[in-house]
């Protein structure tokens, strides 16, 4: 369930955050989007939404959207909660899935993200924390294990695939009140995700309630 990075545009973030600047929240619950290239999140995962901003090309974090469902007005999940804040200084340091990062010549930052690209988790450590909205990972360290290690040490070197013994495993996530479970979910399973996710979200949540 790979989490992904959206663009608004300067106009329509102009026109629905009207009088919000950094350390406030959009209440946004949506993305007017029915890009091809963010079909990924049909199996769940974050989509983080940025914007460019004037004079000087700041990247702005503008809006986490989580429990996302796609209909005829684009993704809609559940109401955004983190503050909108000012990423710039993220820029050299986000890789993407492609491994690429951002290569964008000046004044042309907004242009090269125009495509959503797929976000590692290294790069959702870093924009969460950045706007100081980072969940609590619970996930204990393995020692040893065949799979990769997902605590909250190992988890930035971790990609968002593994396999052993021949069978594929793709990286997962549960979050619930601020806390944030990452598991290994055989591929297989990938059509039945949203049951997947909410199962161990159910056993989180009875687990946190013990």
């Amino acid at each position: 369930m790979p989490d992904m990075l959206a663009i608004i545009s300067k106009a329509i973030f102009e026109k629905e955050a009207v009088g919000l600047s950094p350390g406030k929240v959009l209440p946004t619950d949506r993305y007017r989007s029915q890009s091809k290239h963010l079909a990924p999140l049909e199996n769940g995962g974050r989509l983080f939404l940025v914007t460019v901003r004037p004079p000087d090309e700041a990247l702005w974090l503008v809006a986490v959207l989580e429990g996302l469902s796609l209909d005829d007005d684009g993704w809609v999940g559940r109401k955004n909660r983190v503050p909108i804040t000012d990423v710039t200084t993220a820029i050299p340091k986000l890789r993407f899935e492609s491994g690429k990062g951002i290569q964008a010549a000046k004044g042309a930052l907004g242009m090269s993200l125009q495509t959503p690209r797929t976000l590692t988790a290294g790069d959702v450590e870093l924009l969460l924390s950045s706007a100081g909205a980072g969940p609590l990972n619970l996930t204990a360290h393995q020692e040893g294990s065949a799979l990769p290690c997902l605590c909250k040490q190992c988890l930035p070197a971790s990609q968002e695939h593994a396999e052993v013994q021949g069978m594929r495993f793709v990286r997962a996530q549960v979050e619930t009140d601020g806390r944030l479970l990452y598991y290994w979910m055989p591929e297989e399973l990938t059509k039945q995700a949203r049951a997947v996710s909410n199962a161990v979200r159910g056993a989180l949540v009875g687990r946190l309630g013990a």
